[in-house]
C-alpha cells in the first residue's frame, strides 16, 4: 500500500521547491591549482569546491559540497542548472537526499566520472557520462527500499518548455477511475500551445491521446529523456515557477530500480539526433503510404452492390464509385473494427460474411483500382466460442494480469505481449492473414487503456505493471511491425498506431485518437476546438520523436459545421499522414449537414486531396531526412528561428519541410486571419506575384476553399497554381 500511495502522489503532480538562479557559477581561485587529465576529447578539470567532466560540445560542473549539476555549452554560457529541490528519493520511511560528494573516480576511456554521494540512506553511486559530446548520461544507483526518485532544474525568467505529451492538458477530474477519459476529449476547451510552462502533466499512458513520451525542449538550448517505462509526473513551473520538477516511480527489476535520464545539448533539430540515436530512428514509412486513407467507422450490414462485377459491401461500392466519378486518385482504402465476426467485430481472422460478403472479389476491385488495403487490429482477444482468439488466449494462459478488473468491453482482454508464446503465436496468425489477403497496413488500436499500471500484476516476463503499461505500447508497435516486415518484406508495410511511449518512432506512424468534430462522444453539437487541439498535436509531436503524424479528418466524432471539415481537409493535407474517415461518413457527397450532396465540398475535398499527392516527391525528401536525424517534416517555427521571439509560442502556423509556411483556420465561420512570417523572403502559394519581405505581420483572405501558405522565395515546390 506504501508504494501505491507513493505512485498516486506522483501521478497527481511533481513536487516543486525552490530553485538557484541560472547564472554561471564562478570557478573558485584558491588552491589547489586545477589539474587537467585529457580523455578522448573528455576532460576533468577539478578545483576545491568543484569538478567539471568537458566534452568538446559541452560540460558539466558539478558542485563538490551539495552535487548541484550545471549544464554549460562550449562557450560556458549556462544552459540550466539543478534547482534547489534537485536530486533525492523516497523510501518507507519517508524523502530522502543527497549530500556530498564523498569520493569519485574518473574512467578515461569510458568518458564517465562515478561520485560516491551521501545520502540519508547512505552512500550511494551518481555517474555522469559523455555518451556524445553532446549527449550526457546521468545515472543514479538508488538504495535499496527506493521507491519514487526526483529532481529538479530551474527555470529562467523567459524559457519555454516543449514536447512531452501529445494530449494539450491532463483534464480528468479527481474523482475519476484510471480507465476514464480526459474531459477535454468529451467536451474540449481552448486550451494548451506549445510551451508547456506553468503544467503539472502525468507521464502514464491514457486513451485516447496516447503519444508519450518523458522527453522535453528547451528554449534554452538543451533536452532531458528519462530513461525507463515507470510511471512519473512533471510540473513544469506550475508549484514553483522557478523550477522543472519530475518524479518517477521504480520498479522492481534491477534495470528500473536505477534513475537515469540523458540531457542533450544544441539546437531542436541537434537535440532529435541525439535523442533518436538512443531511442531509435523513426520508422521511413513506404511512398504509398503518403496518398490519403479512406476508411469508415463502421461499414453497414445491408444488401450487397455490384462493381466491376464483384457483389460487395454498398458503402465500399459508394466509396470507390464516387471517387472514379468524382476523379479523386486511389490512395489507401482501411476496414475499420468491426471487420470479422462477434459482438467486438474481432473475433477471429475471417470477414464477417454479413458484412462484407465475397472479400475476394472486394479485395481484388481495390487492387486493380490502385488502392493499397489497410485492417483495424489490437492486442486484443476477444470471444468466447469454441475457434475465437478470446477461447484460444484463454485456454493457453496468454492473457494479460489485471485483464479481469480492467476490462473496458466484456469481449475484449489485453494480450500479454512480454510472453514470447503470445507474441508467436498473435503474430503466426496475423501473418496468416495478411499473405492471404495482400493486406499493406494496419490501423493498431488501443494498447494504452485496459493494460493493468498495478505494481502486484506480474507479467510474463517478470516486470510488474508499473514497468509494463508505458512500454506496452512499444511492445505493441514492435510486435506489428515485425510480423508485417515478415510477411510483406521490408520497405512495403506500415503500421499507423494511437497510441506510442519514447522508442516507438522506429516501429511505425502515429495519428491523433480520437479528436472530436462534435461533443459528447458526437452527441453534442459541433465544436472547431477539435481541429485547434489537431494543430497543435501536430508540432507536439515533432518535438516528441514522432514526424510521421496524421489525425481523423473532420474529427472522429463527426463534425456537424461544413466549415470544420473544410478547414480540417486543408489541413490534413499539409500533414504527413492524411485520414478521412470516423464516425460518420466523413464524405462531401453525403455530408450530415446541407445540402448533402456539397459541390463546394466536393470541389474542397478533390483539391486537397489531390494536393496532399501532388506533395509526395516534395514530402518524402523530408521524410528521409526525418527517419535519418529525427528532424520532423511539420516543424514548429522555433526549429528555424530560434531567436525571434515572436514564435517562442506560435502553434498556429508551422513549417512543412525546408520550404512551405502552412497557417491554417481553424475557427467556425472564419474567412481570414493574421500570419506572422519570420524573416526571409516569401511567395503566397496560391499567387506568386504576391511577394513578402520578413519579419512581418499579414492580413490574409481565405475563403473557405483556401488555407493560407507560402513558399520561401526561390524554392521549388510541386502542386503549386502556374
Amino acid at each position: 500500500m506504501r508504494r501505491l500511495a507513493v505512485l498516486l502522489c506522483v501521478l497527481v503532480a511533481a513536487c516543486g521547491g525552490g530553485s538557484d538562479d541560472m547564472r554561471p557559477r564562478a570557478t573558485p581561485t584558491a588552491s589547489p591549482a586545477p589539474t587537467v587529465t585529457p580523455a578522448d576529447a573528455v576532460t576533468l578539470i577539478e578545483t576545491a569546491d568543484q569538478l567539471e567532466l568537458r566534452a568538446a560540445a559541452a560540460s558539466v560542473r558539478i558542485d563538490r559540497a551539495d552535487v548541484a549539476l550545471t549544464i554549460l555549452d562550449a562557450g560556458g554560457r549556462t544552459l540550466t542548472t539543478q534547482a534547489s529541490d534537485r536530486l533525492r528519493f523516497t523510501t518507507p520511511d519517508g524523502e530522502r537526499r543527497v549530500g556530498a560528494i564523498e569520493s569519485y573516480q574518473f574512467d578515461a576511456a569510458a568518458r564517465r566520472l562515478t561520485l560516491t554521494v551521501g545520502t540519508d540512506a547512505g552512500p550511494a553511486p551518481l555517474e555522469l557520462t559523455w555518451r556524445t559530446d553532446r549527449t550526457l548520461r546521468v545515472r543514479f544507483a538508488t538504495p535499496s527500499g527506493t521507491l519514487q526518485v526526483s529532481d529538479s532544474y530551474a527555470l529562467t525568467d523567459t524559457e519555454a518548455i516543449y514536447g512531452l505529451t501529445e494530449r494539450l492538458n491532463d483534464s480528468r477530474a479527481a474523482n475519476n477511475t484510471f480507465g476514464a477519459l480526459e474531459i477535454d476529449e468529451i467536451a474540449p476547451r481552448a486550451v494548451g500551445s506549445l510551451n508547456r510552462r506553468g503544467e503539472s502533466i502525468a507521464m502514464l499512458v491514457r486513451a485516447t491521446f496516447g503519444l508519450y513520451t518523458p522527453f522535453y525542449h528547451s528554449s534554452n538550448g538543451y533536452g532531458l529523456y528519462v530513461e525507463g517505462t515507470t510511471p512519473g509526473s512533471y510540473d513544469v513551473g506550475k508549484t514553483d515557477a522557478k523550477a522543472l520538477a519530475f518524479s518517477f516511480s521504480t520498479g522492481d527489476t534491477p534495470a528500473s530500480r536505477d534513475f537515469t535520464y540523458d540531457v542533450f545539448v544544441g539546437s531542436y533539430a541537434q537535440i532529435l539526433d541525439e535523442y533518436t540515436s538512443i531511442t531509435g530512428r523513426p520508422f521511413m514509412p513506404p511512398e504509398w503510404a503518403f496518398k490519403h486513407w479512406r476508411w469508415r467507422d463502421e461499414h453497414a450490414i445491408g444488401a450487397p452492390a455490384t462493381l466491376d462485377g464483384e457483389s460487395m459491401n454498398a458503402q465500399v461500392v459508394e466509396d470507390l464509385s464516387m471517387y472514379e466519378a468524382l476523379d479523386i486518385p486511389a490512395g489507401i482504402y482501411l476496414f475499420d473494427r468491426p471487420w470479422a465476426g462477434g459482438s467486438f467485430g474481432f473475433d477471429d481472422f475471417q470477414w464477417d460474411a454479413q458484412r462484407f460478403p465475397n472479400p475476394d472479389g472486394m479485395l481484388r476491385v481495390l487492387r486493380e483500382r490502385g488502392y493499397r488495403t489497410a485492417v483495424w487490429s489490437a492486442a486484443l482477444a476477444t470471444g468466447s466460442d469454441p475457434g475465437t482468439n478470446g477461447a484460444e488466449a484463454q485456454a493457453n494462459g496468454y492473457l494479460a494480469p489485471g485483464n479481469a478488473s480492467r476490462a473496458g468491453f466484456p469481449d475484449a482482454q489485453v494480450l500479454d505481449l512480454t510472453n514470447p508464446a503470445v507474441r508467436d503465436w498473435w503474430s503466426a496468425k496475423h501473418a496468416a492473414f495478411i499473405r492471404r489477403w495482400d493486406i499493406s497496413a494496419i490501423k493498431l488500436d488501443r494498447g494504452e487503456e485496459n493494460v493493468s499500471w498495478d505494481p502486484a500484476d506480474v507479467f510474463a516476463d517478470d516486470r510488474s505493471g508499473l514497468e509494463v503499461h508505458n512500454d506496452f505500447p512499444v511492445l505493441n508497435l514492435h510486435l506489428y511491425h515485425d510480423f508485417l516486415q515478415t510477411a510483406r518484406g521490408d520497405g512495403d508495410f506500415v503500421v499507423t498506431a494511437r497510441a506510442a511511449y519514447a522508442g516507438a518512432q522506429q516501429y511505425g506512424i502515429v495519428w491523433g485518437g480520437d479528436s472530436p468534430g462534435s461533443t459528447a462522444f458526437g452527441a453534442g453539437p459541433g465544436t472547431d476546438l477539435g481541429l485547434r487541439g489537431a494543430i497543435i498535436e501536430l508540432q507536439r509531436a515533432a518535438f516528441m520523436g514522432f514526424p510521421f503524424w496524421g489525425s481523423d479528418t473532420g474529427g472522429y466524432y463527426e463534425f456537424k459545421s461544413r466549415d470544420v471539415f473544410a478547414r480540417w481537409l486543408q489541413f490534413s493535407a499539409f500533414c504527413p499522414l492524411m485520414e478521412i474517415g470516423g464516425h460518420g461518413n466523413h464524405a462531401p457527397w453525403n455530408m450530415p449537414t446541407e445540402p448533402h450532396y456539397d459541390d463546394e465540398m466536393i470541389a474542397i475535398y478533390q483539391r486537397y486531396v489531390r494536393l496532399h499527392h501532388a506533395l509526395i516527391p516534395y514530402v518524402m525528401r523530408a521524410a528521409a531526412e526525418a527517419a535519418r536525424s529525427g528532424l520532423p517534416i511539420a516543424r514548429p517555427l522555433v526549429f528555424a528561428y530560434p531567436d525571434d521571439s515572436s514564435v517562442s509560442d506560435l502553434w498556429s502556423e508551422y513549417m512543412y519541410g525546408d520550404d512551405l509556411l502552412v497557417a491554417p483556420l481553424w475557427q467556425d465561420g472564419a474567412r481570414d486571419r493574421s500570419v506572422y512570417l519570420p524573416a526571409g523572403s516569401w511567395e503566397d502559394f496560391w499567387d506568386r506575384s504576391r511577394t513578402y519581405d520578413g519579419p512581418t505581420t499579414v492580413s490574409v483572405d481565405a475563403p473557405l476553399d483556401v488555407i493560407p501558405v507560402f513558399v520561401r522565395a526561390g524554392a521549388e515546390v510541386p502542386g503549386r497554381p502556374q
